[in-house]
């Protein structure tokens, strides 16, 4: 699993972007995009310096500008962030944290008919 750092709202944010926006982006699309925020280049720049520190983006430089990549897609982000959220609160197994729902009247019968298809349907591909 790769190592990456945990991400504050705010920098989600930005990924989101980042990620919707699919090509390498400027300091000046951020501040366009996000021009109803009113933050400075200093603050967007703040941003993406700790987001690129976090293991989330690479900086090139084109000329003068700095286009920022990301090293990764939102899918892989969730999968990194789905097994971090099962180690810390149920010993690495999906298992114990359906049980969680289950037990705590999260999901209800027909969530439960649906999973069962789901997964009925998943083991018929395999």
């Amino acid at each position: 699993m790769k190592n990456i750092g945990r991400l504050s709202e705010t920098e989600m944010e930005v990924m989101e972007v980042i990620w919707q926006e699919g090509t390498p982006i400027t300091v000046s699309k951020l501040l366009e995009i996000f021009e109803d925020k009113d933050w400075k280049t200093s603050t967007v720049s703040t941003l993406l310096k700790r987001l690129i520190e976090k293991g989330f983006l690479t900086k090139a430089l084109d000329g003068k500008v700095n286009y920022y990549h990301s090293t990764m897609t939102l899918e892989q982000f969730r999968k990194i962030e789905t097994q971090s959220f099962l180690n810390r609160l149920y010993n690495g197994k999906a298992k114990n944290f359906i049980a969680a729902l289950v037990d705590d009247d999260e999901l209800g019968q027909k969530d439960i008919a649906e999973l069962r298809e789901w997964f009925k349907q998943k083991k018929g591909e395999e």
